[in-house]
């Protein structure tokens, strides 16, 4: 139970009704779970419980529950679809605002948008949006991720990016309540003109509000917004084959999905610049091979049996190591003949090819690409991963980064913590954007059930974190939390300005702020560089293991 005097939760009760604001246990601890397909376990505990979980109903009710966060002091933060720790509160004792309730979703097929509340989900929308030849952006979280977040507090990039841009481009007008607890609404639907931009003459306030990746709650609780649709040539209802796990989508008419490879990054990289330019593949998402063969496996034990016995398709072995998944859109035979010719020519002059694929692992590859479903098999691969970066730039740097995540990797397959990775050498995922830049982040997979690997874990993101200090590679995902000082000076002295919108708009500091930025400059960014100098010198990094390991190991786990 929390330590919350009555009287602050009646005060909470008298906005939103007593059935909605709740202290039990085991409702503040299922909002401290970081999610991620994981198994709820003190390794899966974020240990920071929220002192009480509030769900507001209405924009309204979201103003009145932050209102009475600032007349008690009580920190904050916004939680919709729950998916990953960012959407847990950062301190101990804070009020998670449950959107649940909010899952409004509306279709405007004129202007080619839709009106969505913090709940809508990715495969609600785009299922909604098929019925008027229209769909959404995913981003790489799945179909169960919140358009709304992603596109107002957070950043991601997905398959269908080279067509549809991405959710932060996508954003039309907003429904914002700030931390203070005022309505603001910003672009069309301020002037109760609609939904259908964000922006007016002058500077834009999406790059005030969110920058490129995002307060992640720390700005306050946003509502209600616009989101950009994009032209559908699919069916209104996808068809589905084969029996679940195995299930999979056939191809529709004049769409065409195959797997791609190349003998290295550099002859990809000149085939993905043709790619994006020619505009002939809609839909394009790079898995490494592990997580193919996850796809393709209904358990984690038909995958291993498989993968030892030799007889994991090509497709799912490094013989796919350099490769993409791609599918074709067109809306006519001869679009998708056009479509066909240029990929050919493509791969012609880029020593590229088509892989062979069964029937059945076409539809599978299909599915993954249409619906983003390949994400929860991503999730069977381990309980945690070790994450080295995440780059939004230019398609030239893939094998730069490629080649500095596995630089990062180092020995960490055999050696400071046991086979943190087994089976690729790195787990690059990739998505196009806009036909201008890519995403990539590493994500190699892990095990919380031994202390060594999460060791090994950490050890590999604070490698990543040096490798990337001493020459930033891209617009790298470092410019948030108490990262934000260490790398902000490298990148525009963004946490400078990241600093000016979070103390003039969040003055009392309620709006939980642990994935954003701190009022004043983090205690760890001073002490970092003496810090990394100690403990990743040759003689010191036993001992830095050791702390970790000692630290780790004070729960449960083996």
């Amino acid at each position: 139970m929390s330590n919350l005097p009555p009287h602050i939760l009646k005060a909470f009760e008298a906005v939103v009704g007593a059935d909605n604001v709740s202290d039990e246990d085991f409702v503040v601890n299922c909002h401290d779970w970081m999610g991620l397909g994981a198994d709820p376990s003190t390794r899966t505990l974020l240990g920071k419980a929220p002192a009480a979980v509030v769900m507001p109903g209405s924009t309204e009710e979201v103003a009145g529950v932050v209102k009475v966060c600032n007349q008690y002091k009580l920190k904050f933060k916004a939680h919709s679809t729950g998916y990953g720790n960012y959407s847990g509160v950062g301190t101990k004792g804070s009020i998670s605002i449950d959107l649940c309730r909010m899952k409004g979703l509306e279709i405007d097929p004129e202007s080619r948008m839709a009106i969505i509340q913090p709940y809508t989900t990715a495969g609600e929308l785009v299922s909604e949006a098929h019925k008027h030849q229209l769909m959404c952006h995913i981003i790489g979280a799945g179909p169960i991720h919140s358009p709304l977040a992603s596109a107002t507090s957070f950043v991601g990039v997905g398959v269908a990016g080279n067509h549809t841009s991405i959710n932060s481009r996508n954003m039309l007008s907003l429904e914002w309540v700030t931390p203070e607890g005022e309505i603001v609404r910003i672009g069309s639907s301020g002037s109760d003109a609609g939904w259908f931009t964000g922006e007016g003459p002058g500077p834009g306030f999406r790059g005030m509000i969110r920058g490129l990746y995002g307060a992640a709650g720390g700005l306050g609780v946003f509502t209600k917004i616009g989101i950009k649709l994009y032209p559908w040539a699919g069916p209104k209802t996808l068809e589905w084959s084969g029996p679940h796990p195995y299930r999979g989508t056939p191809p529709p008419e004049n769409f065409a999905t195959y797997q791609l490879d190349w003998d290295n990054w550099e002859d990809a990289t000149k085939a993905t610049q043709m790619m994006k330019n020619s505009k002939a593949v809609a839909f394009i998402n790079r898995m490494p091979p592990a997580a193919v063969g996850h796809c393709l496996t209904a358990t984690n034990r038909e995958y291993y049996d498989l993968q030892r016995a030799g007889k994991l398709p090509d497709i799912a072995t490094k013989a796919n190591a350099v490769g993409w998944s791609v599918t074709t859109m067109a809306w006519t035979k001869a679009q998708f003949d056009w479509n066909e010719a240029v990929l050919n020519k493509i791969l012609a002059e880029t020593n590229g090819r088509k892989m062979d694929i069964s029937e059945r692992e076409r539809d599978i590859l299909t599915a993954a690409v249409l619906t983003s479903h390949y994400v929860a098999r991503f999730n069977r691969m381990g309980d945690c991963a070790g994450v080295s970066m995440g780059v939004l730039d230019s398609v030239n740097l893939i094998p730069d980064v490629v080649k500095r995540t596995n630089d990062d990797i180092g020995d960490k397959e055999t050696k400071a913590g046991g086979k943190m990775m087994e089976v690729d050498t790195e787990q690059n995922w990739m998505w196009l954007s806009e036909g201008r830049h890519f995403w990539t982040e590493n994500n190699p997979a892990s095990t919380r059930s031994f202390v060594k690997n999460i060791v090994a874990c950490v050890d590999f993101i604070l490698s990543s974190f040096i490798s990337n200090e001493k020459k930033p590679l891209g617009a790298a995902l470092f410019v948030h939390g108490e990262a934000s000082d260490l790398f902000g000076p490298k990148l525009g002295h963004a946490n400078r300005w990241m600093r000016k919108v979070k103390n003039t708009w969040d003055p009392n500091n309620l709006s939980d702020s642990k994935h954003y930025i701190q009022p004043e400059a983090a205690k760890e960014s001073k002490a970092w560089p003496i810090a990394k100098k100690i403990f990743f010198h040759p003689w010191g990094k036993p001992i830095f293991r050791k702390i970790l390991t000692k630290e780790f190991g004070k729960d449960d786990s083996k």
